[in-house]
């Protein structure tokens, strides 16, 4: 049980952030939102989110018979490294802007 919940957690961060940098990509000049829509959402990226979430969820409530403090940290650290991508993306694109 805890080498399928590693699993499915570890696939469900990867497709939750492969559909970050998909929409990344179609945003090359325009900031993206923390908490609304971007202006272009590529075909496929939130069906990856929402398939990444339920599995990284999955993976969470599995790895919540090990020890309370993993499925906390599975379920902050695809958000927490959406946010520092994010913050990055709007900060290159701020200085694009500048020049």
């Amino acid at each position: 049980m805890i080498v399928i919940g590693g699993l499915a957690a570890l696939i469900g961060l990867l497709l939750f952030q492969r559909a970050l940098g998909m929409t990344l990509r179609a945003n090359p000049r325009s900031r993206i939102p923390h908490f609304r829509n971007p202006l272009a959402a590529p075909p496929g990226s939130i069906g990856l989110r929402v398939l990444g979430t339920a599995l990284m969820v999955l993976g969470a409530i599995m790895l919540a018979f090990v020890g309370w403090y993993w499925p906390l940290v599975i379920l902050l650290l695809g958000p927490v490294a959406a946010f520092f991508a994010i913050f990055a993306h709007n900060g290159r694109v701020a200085r694009e802007r500048r020049r």
